[in-house]
C-alpha cells in the first residue's frame, strides 16, 4: 500500500511540474516575437552576436552547431526572452558606462567629502604594533604520579 500511494504522490509532482514548465513555456511563447523584436531594439548586436556564435559552430562542429540550431528553433521563447534580458542588461551596462565616462571628463575624479573634526582625539586606547613586546619565559613545572592508568595499556 505505501509503495502506491508512493508512487502516487511521485507521479502527481511530475505533473504540477509538467503544468507549470507547459504554462510558463505557453506563456514565454504567446511573448516571444515582442520579446524578441525588443531585444533587437534595445541592442542589435546582442541578437546578431548570437546568430554569428550559431553559425559559427555550425562551421566549426557541424553537429553540434545543427543541434544548437534545431535547440534555437525549438526553444525559440527561451530564447527570446534571454536574448531581450541580455540586450537589456547590455545596454544598462552601456548607459552606466557612459556616466562614468562623462563625470571623468567633467574632472569629477574624486568624491567630495567633508572632513569631520573630532573632539577627543583619544578615545580608544590601542597599544602600539610598531614597539616588539618583550616575552617573559614562566618556567613550568609538571608532577608525576605513579598511578596513571594510560601506562598500564602498553605494559
Amino acid at each position: 500500500m505505501a509503495g502506491v500511494l508512493g508512487l502516487l504522490f511521485v507521479a502527481l509532482m511530475a505533473w504540477l511540474i509538467w503544468s507549470a514548465v507547459s504554462g510558463i513555456f505557453g506563456l514565454l511563447s504567446m511573448v516571444s516575437v515582442p520579446l524578441f523584436v525588443l531585444a533587437m531594439i534595445l541592442n542589435f548586436s546582442t541578437v546578431k552576436d548570437y546568430f554569428g556564435w550559431v553559425v559559427n559552430n555550425i562551421k566549426a562542429d557541424p553537429l553540434k552547431g545543427i543541434a544548437i540550431a534545431v535547440g534555437s528553433y525549438i526553444g525559440f521563447p527561451l530564447v527570446s526572452a534571454w536574448l531581450a534580458f541580455k540586450a537589456y542588461g547590455a545596454r544598462q551596462l552601456k548607459k552606466v558606462r557612459q556616466s562614468k565616462a562623462t563625470n571623468k571628463k567633467e574632472g569629477e575624479d574624486y568624491i567630495k567629502y567633508e572632513e569631520v573634526q573630532e573632539d577627543n582625539e583619544d578615545f580608544l586606547e590601542l597599544e602600539d604594533l610598531d614597539k616588539p613586546k618583550r616575552r617573559v619565559k614562566v618556567k613550568q613545572t609538571q608532577t608525576r604520579t605513579n598511578d596513571n592508568n594510560y601506562d598500564d595499556l602498553f605494559s
